[in-house]
């Protein structure tokens, strides 16, 4: 790096190489590559999280948000899911209320505070491997792979997995806070990493996990320093401070619960009916899907639910790339014993990657996913860090002037280039996907068509949108394409209720009467209190339905005044009175 210019007019020599060495080109790709998600609408969990979501429409509902569950209770519903799952995440929804006042439904606004968030946690991961590793071409790099890695897409590019992104800011920024100088010889730092601690279990429940990562990180940066155990034992006293505020409060929001009393739907976690060998191969083959995400993330899907993942399918490949993923893990973490300087750092961050992933592995607890791509927001931190830290001491090694591979070090250059180019390509392309339910559905499905989940969800889409054509033909023609996917669903699962209550609505709508009976009672024999099933038995029965009765007459008026705005706004409230966001919208 050559001495600067006498001349502050010209870039000093080596200014180029000085900018890489900062946050700024993680934070400049970041945005660029999220940067068109802004235009989505909401899709997936945005649409009941926050179309329909009646909480966030007051910044001040401190019950609402505060001391109420994740789920509950949603647009037009008297009783809450009992079925649902169990999630405490108020700092979120908070600051979709924030969002909501700011700019109401109109997604850009929310797609645009994920972008921005999404920038500082890439500026905040290169401080943070900086701070781990003393070396900026390692912090640089590792920020600039997880700013475009494709895998965090669901984080950004769904609003809703803005949970992802402010547990991880939160926990980036508290384990800044706890590595400051001052730290060592001061609890104010500490204190300040507590505090940050709490925001991110308030965020979601998985940054549970910083307490053993503080702790590590501590081991790590505070090495050398023979510290007592008074001085151990005094600061993860303070970093578990915040679960005595935390866990009370998520007892009172969850109706005096901590955790989920049922199992989660065999649909979403296929782990859930595994025996104990399945069970155990079921852990090794999520591994290897979290594995081939990190390094090959060219097939993307938001639900690997069953048949995707399939205990009883036994051993197959990515069961054998969990394995080999485990044992590279195994060794990593003999370098504790190494008196090897990198060998013990190796060792760190494997133990870090281990702590970040360990709840989400569906190996000591269950969650309600086998699997799903946001949950790797925060844990792919210390792995890419550790993917960055082998490159730069690889290249520095044996590519330099001189050395083994110097002739070839302009190629492999080129070549991380084109990597990095065709992961920020990949994510801008899979961020377009998100653009809406229908055309998330229907990439996924192509992605994964033996997806129980993915097939049902796209015929839902499919079934909705026909409400806006005004051709007999195509409607009859998309429900025909809306019921083969339903009868994929059907073949994987046949036990369906809820693709067997769409199957009879689309029965009913064709006028095939005996089939919609059929399908109808089917569901309901499953499951009782199915609304779907309940809802085409009725119509079916002729029971008069008075609001779909006023929505018809509230369309006929607004459509006979086009440009009288009182008739379209009555209509569009309406239509969110029956849980119809989409017809609203329009």
């Amino acid at each position: 790096m050559g001495p600067p210019e006498s001349n502050p007019a010209t870039p000093p020599a080596g200014w180029g190489r000085r900018a890489l060495l900062t946050p700024w080109p993680a934070v400049l790709l970041g945005v660029l590559c999220f940067l068109n998600c802004i235009g989505n609408d909401f899709a997936y969990d945005d649409v009941e999280l926050i179309v329909d979501n009646p909480r966030i429409r007051s910044a001040t509902d401190f019950r609402g948000i505060w001391l109420s569950d994740w789920w509950y209770p949603l647009e037009g519903t008297t009783h809450a899911n009992p079925k649902r799952d169990r999630l405490y995440r108020p700092l979120t929804l908070h600051s979709f209320a924030l969002d909501y006042a700011a700019h109401g439904r109109d997604p850009r606004g929310y797609h645009l505070a994920n972008v921005a968030l999404h920038a500082v946690v890439c500026s905040l991961a290169w401080y943070f491997a900086r701070r781990m590793t003393g070396d900026a071409a390692v912090a640089s790099l590792a920020a600039i792979l997880f700013a475009v890695h494709p895998v965090h897409a669901e984080a950004v590019a769904n609003v809703v997995g803005r949970a992802e992104v402010l547990a991880a800011l939160s926990m980036l920024g508290g384990l800044l806070a706890l590595t400051t100088r001052r730290a060592e010889s001061v609890l104010w730092p500490t204190l300040v990493a507590a505090l940050l601690f709490l925001l991110a279990l308030l965020a979601k429940e998985t940054a549970i996990c910083y307490p053993a990562v503080a702790l590590l990180v501590l081991y790590w940066t505070q090495r050398g320093r023979p510290w007592p155990w008074r001085w151990w034992l005094t600061r993860l006293a303070l970093l578990l401070l915040p679960l005595v505020v935390y866990l009370p409060l998520r007892y009172v929001a969850l109706e005096h619960q901590l955790f989920r009393v049922q199992p989660a739907d065999v649909w979403m976690n296929p782990l859930v009916t595994a025996t104990v060998v399945e069970r155990v191969l079921g852990a090794f083959t999520i591994l290897g899907h979290y594995t081939r995400l990190l390094l090959m993330p060219s097939d993307l899907s938001f639900d690997y639910g069953l048949a995707i993942v399939d205990p009883r399918a036994g051993f197959v490949p990515l069961t054998a790339v969990g394995l080999a993923a485990a044992a590279a893990l195994v060794i990593g973490l003999l370098g504790f014993r190494s008196r090897d300087e990198l060998r013990r750092q190796v060792a760190v961050w494997v133990a870090l990657s281990l702590a970040s992933y360990l709840l989400i592995s569906n190996t000591v607890l269950l969650i309600g996913v086998s699997l799903a791509e946001r949950l790797m927001y925060w844990p792919s931190v210390p792995v890419l860090s550790l993917t960055a830290l082998g490159v730069v001491r690889f290249r520095r090694r044996y590519c330099r002037p001189g050395q083994t591979l110097a002739k070839s070090a302009r190629l492999m250059y080129v070549l991380g280039v084109l990597l990095i180019g065709a992961f920020g390509l990949r994510t801008a392309v899979r961020n377009l996907d998100w653009a809406d339910n229908l055309t998330l559905t229907s990439r996924d499905v192509e992605t994964y068509p033996q997806g129980i989940h993915l097939n049902r969800g796209y015929a839902t889409e499919l079934i909705r949108f026909t409400a806006h054509m005004r051709d007999p033909n195509m409607r009859q023609q998309t429900l025909a394409q809306a019921e083969k996917y339903l009868v994929a669903a059907l073949a994987l699962d046949p036990a369906n209720a809820e693709a067997l209550a769409l199957r009879a609505g689309v029965r009913a709508e064709l006028g095939d009467i005996d089939r919609a009976y059929l399908y109808a009672e089917s569901a309901l024999l499953l499951e009782p209190s199915l609304p779907d099933a309940l809802r085409v038995l009725a119509r079916l029965r002729g029971a008069p339905d008075d609001e779909e009765r006023r929505r018809a007459n509230l369309r006929a008026v607004a459509e006979s005044q086009p440009i009288d705005p009182t008739a379209w706004l009555a209509l569009a409230s309406a239509e969110l009175d029956a849980g119809r966001p989409y017809a609203a919208r329009e």
